[in-house]
């Protein structure tokens, strides 16, 4: 009977710790992933910034006149072509 105890106890003992190492585990694990979700996310607000940036219209004009020297179409430039 004492072995039959002493033999119980000891599987809840290691039952118990082992659940434990498994918690500690996972818990480490969620603390990764939310380290890696809050710096994509940093990285997207970065990107969100440039891109907003990137679009102001004094910033596209600027590009316009050192890259491409475009001009806008006027209306009286257009040219209607005529059904027949």
């Amino acid at each position: 009977m004492k072995f039959l105890s002493f033999f119980l106890i000891t599987f809840f003992i290691i039952i118990n710790i082992s659940i434990k190492l498994l918690v500690v585990d996972q818990e480490a694990e969620m603390k990764n992933i939310s380290k890696e979700i809050s710096e994509i996310n940093l990285k997207i607000e970065k990107k969100l910034t440039d891109i907003s940036y990137s679009t102001r219209p004094q910033i596209l004009e600027q590009i316009n006149e050192e890259n491409f020297k475009f001009v806008p179409i006027l209306q009286s430039d257009i040219i209607k072509l005529k059904e027949n």
